[in-house]
């Protein structure tokens, strides 16, 4: 005996061609040098790859140059950096959640910068909003000078303060 299940979502049809502007290829994607006043500071220098979103408010940020810039509630990102580099401490009115995929990820927090953790590859931390926090890459991927850190943010519009 089979029982029909009835849905109540709406349920739309996607053709490939429709889905594929919706693929990213990590090979293919591009980044702004001067995304934030700090990414060409010394000690802050970083690649920031805005994946899907349309990336955070910021005073003095440049257009982010989002792979796929939909509007669906969140922001997700991929940080390349060398050894000692990422962003200055920063606010966000919102949860980040660092996810370390490629080397050794220190995450900052605090408004002294008074505390942290190291994240080794697939560690997960989530910080919540107003906690002042940074990021740097202890060390890079084996065989890499760079390190590969996901960051993801919830909301369409989220604000990041740079307090330094």
């Amino acid at each position: 005996m089979s029982k029909t299940a009835s849905l109540n979502m709406e349920i739309i049809e996607y053709s490939p061609e429709q889905m594929n502007m919706r693929v990213a290829r990590f090979s293919e994607l591009t980044y702004p040098p001067d995304r934030y006043p700090d990414s060409q500071l010394p000690g802050h220098e970083r690649k920031n790859f805005l994946v899907v979103g349309t990336g955070l408010i910021a005073a003095g940020a440049k257009e982010p140059m989002s792979a796929i810039p939909v509007r669906e509630g969140f922001q997700m990102s991929f940080i390349e950096a060398r050894p000692g580099n990422g962003p200055k401490l920063h606010n966000h009115d919102t949860n980040e959640t660092f996810i370390a995929l490629k080397g050794v990820w220190r995450v900052i927090w605090g408004r002294n910068a008074e505390h942290s953790v190291d994240l080794n590859p697939l560690d997960v931390i989530a910080v919540p909003p107003f906690v002042p926090r940074r990021f740097i890459c202890v060390k890079p991927e084996e065989g890499r000078d760079v390190g590969l850190l996901q960051s993801i943010q919830p909301g369409d519009d989220p604000n990041v303060e740079f307090l330094e």
